[in-house]
């Protein structure tokens, strides 16, 4: 289930309430949902649409490839080379949700430390 949800005036507003509410008013909520429910208000008190998608445990590779942010051919090639785990249903290649988000985790720790890496070797040039 995909839906996508462009927010009115008046629901810009009613999101800014429920964000101060739940920033303020201590919650029965796990904090990983109280979390999940700061950023989806974040998002639309600032006026942005939204797009909630219900995932199931295991994901096609399209999802997954969806979910990095690459090409479907290009994630076939990273489940055959072993980078990722998956098992077949048939024909088709199944991902465990949980492994492909460790994998996103994963590449943005290391694209985030060559940017860090870049930037050291350029303060030490001195051209910062």
């Amino acid at each position: 289930m995909i839906t996508p949800f462009l927010p009115t005036l008046a629901d810009t507003q009613a999101a800014q309430r429920q964000l101060e509410q739940l920033r303020n008013v201590p919650s029965a909520a796990s904090p990983r949902l109280a979390e999940l429910l700061d950023e989806v208000l974040s998002q639309l008190a600032a006026g942005r649409a939204v797009q909630v998608v219900a995932l199931e445990r295991e994901v096609s590779t399209q999802q997954a490839a969806e979910l990095l942010g690459v090409s479907r051919p290009y994630l076939v090639k990273l489940v055959e080379a072993g980078a990722l785990p998956h098992r077949k249903v048939g024909p088709r290649r199944r991902l465990h949700l949980e492994d492909v988000l460790a994998y996103r985790t994963r590449l943005k720790q290391t694209r985030e430390d060559a940017l860090q890496a870049l930037a050291d070797d350029l303060q030490e040039m001195g051209l910062d």
